[in-house]
């Protein structure tokens, strides 16, 4: 087997874990095989749709098991910071003009639900702390961002994002019905009508792009 194809099985395998593990903790997970296999399919540069998927999949766990106020913290923010990083770098490098349109207004709401949790915190009643970086797997999304060739970025940059998008919608849902602190709870409920446009945004742009 070769490399590429031990990646793309490696995506597919993950993405079923994640829908498992979803499932059994009684949220309702994207279709995280499906976005995995479409990942994969549908970019012209293989290596990079099935890391974008198994970064994907992966994401689908973390957000379905997030429980804590620290956790939940870590995960609010990181997604903020790599919403923001990928919709810059979207208005830099797509050509598309419905794609540019979505990555500012990422930027102005993510802007905002930062602005929000920060807020939030500054209390002092929450025990959490919040990231200064992003982690290794939205880094690598990143990257792949960066290195997307003009005839694959728009399409990789949609895929990316109908994948947070989901897992942020996931992170919510499950920190409102199994969280462990009720004013990041408010704070969830507050901004999970803005994630659920943003994520049908999302698979509108992506659907148009088939």
């Amino acid at each position: 087997m070769s490399p590429h194809h031990r990646i793309a099985t490696a995506a597919v395998a993950v993405s079923l874990l994640a829908l498992g593990a979803c499932n059994k903790g009684g949220n309702t997970p994207p279709a995280a095989a499906d976005q995995a296999n479409s990942a994969a399919t549908s970019n012209s540069q293989p290596v990079a749709a099935a890391e974008n998927a198994t970064a994907g999949a992966v994401g689908a766990i973390s957000a379905a098991t997030t429980t804590t106020a620290g956790g939940f913290v870590t995960q609010a923010a990181t997604l903020d910071m790599y919403e923001i990083q990928a919709a810059k770098i979207a208005e830099q490098k797509s050509t598309d003009p419905a794609v540019k349109k979505f990555a500012a207004r990422m930027i102005k709401d993510h802007t905002a639900s930062s602005a929000k949790l920060k807020a939030l915190l500054a209390s002092g009643d929450i025990k959490a702390t919040l990231p200064t970086d992003l982690d290794e797997r939205r880094k690598g999304l990143l990257d792949n961002l960066s290195k997307a060739g003009p005839t694959d970025f728009d399409k990789m940059y949609v895929h990316q994002q109908a994948d947070a998008h989901d897992e942020a919608a996931t992170l919510l849902n499950g920190f409102i019905d199994h969280g462990d602190n009720d004013a990041l709870k408010g704070f969830a409920k507050s901004i999970l009508p803005t994630v659920q446009e943003h994520q049908a945004m999302a698979k509108q742009l992506q659907a148009s792009m088939k």
